[in-house]
């Protein structure tokens, strides 16, 4: 659903904040410029093909090679693809599958992550581990200084979801997934923005959104996790909302996603570039047909 020389976290707060939102201005601001396709277009299930998904999210990037081709008839379709993402914090190798069956998909993945900004962490006396904090994680890694330690790990998953179109302006999609992570005890992950143990990985997320042809899609969105620490599995909820439409740089297929989590009172969750408990991510997307 992803900045460079030494600046003061205040400062840098402050212009992450002004690319949201100007970013999410040009959006509104492109909603004419482009007429021939609905700016809900990502919400609807998508047609077979091969395409080229160039993904950039302001400290990185991703690459996907997907085909998607019908099987059983047309509401029934299989989709293969591979990524790349280089980033600021790692790099990760994926391939997966998707086998869409009406409005319910099955997938698979797996993955080859390389972590060169890993912040890990040593056990605490009475808490789960020592300077799990925001603030303590800034005093072992400055952002922009040299990363501690760095790490290298397999990941699996395996995933189910549901997206379920209510009305014309309605539609629900909800996700549930088991993955695998070899990952170091104790250290922080940049997608999930917490600390846990290597292990299983529990996820369900939930997102609602209310759509119009015109300017795209916005709605509620909760997530849970079930991450492992200490050999038992803890439950984090988190809860806020996606923001989704067309920016209209090229004449199809390309889009504008905001996701916002907060976990208010969470000392361990949370961006890195961010004093609160927040993760937010700012994605633009181009789908090219090859």
């Amino acid at each position: 659903m992803k900045l460079p020389r030494p600046v003061h976290l205040a400062t840098l707060t402050n212009l992450r904040s002004a690319l949201v939102v100007a970013s999410l201005g040009v959006a509104l601001s492109a909603a004419t410029a482009r007429g021939d396709q609905r700016r809900d277009f990502m919400l609807d299930i998508q047609p077979p093909g091969t395409f080229l998904i160039v993904d950039y999210f302001g400290v990185g990037g991703q690459l996907t090679l997907a085909h998607r081709m019908p099987i059983y008839g047309s509401s029934n379709d299989l989709t293969l693809s591979a990524s790349v993402l280089p980033s600021y914090s790692l790099g990760e190798a994926t391939v997966r599958g998707d086998l869409r069956i009406l409005f319910v998909n099955f997938a698979a993945s797996a993955s080859y992550r390389s972590v060169w900004r890993e912040l890990n962490f040593e056990a605490g006396e009475d808490t789960y581990c020592a300077e799990c904090d925001r603030a303590a994680r800034r005093k072992i890694d400055p952002i922009f200084g040299s990363a501690p330690s760095s790490d290298d790990f397999l990941t699996a998953e395996a995933e189910a979801s549901v997206l379920l179109p209510l009305n014309e302006h309605v539609v629900m999609q909800s996700v549930a997934a088991v993955r695998y992570e070899d990952r170091h005890d104790r250290s922080f992950d940049w997608f999930y923005a917490s600390i846990y143990d290597k292990g299983v990985v529990g996820r369900w997320e939930t997102s609602l959104f209310i759509k119009h042809r015109d300017w795209g899609g916005i709605g509620p969105y909760v997530q849970l996790l079930m991450l492992p620490r200490e050999g038992e599995h803890v439950a984090q909820w988190a809860a806020g909302f996606n923001a989704v439409g067309r920016l209209g740089l090229i004449s199809r297929n390309d889009l504008l996603l905001f996701t916002l989590l907060m976990r208010p009172g969470d000392g361990t969750y949370g961006d890195h570039f961010f004093h609160m408990p927040v993760r937010s991510l700012l994605i633009y997307r181009m789908i090219l047909d090859l």
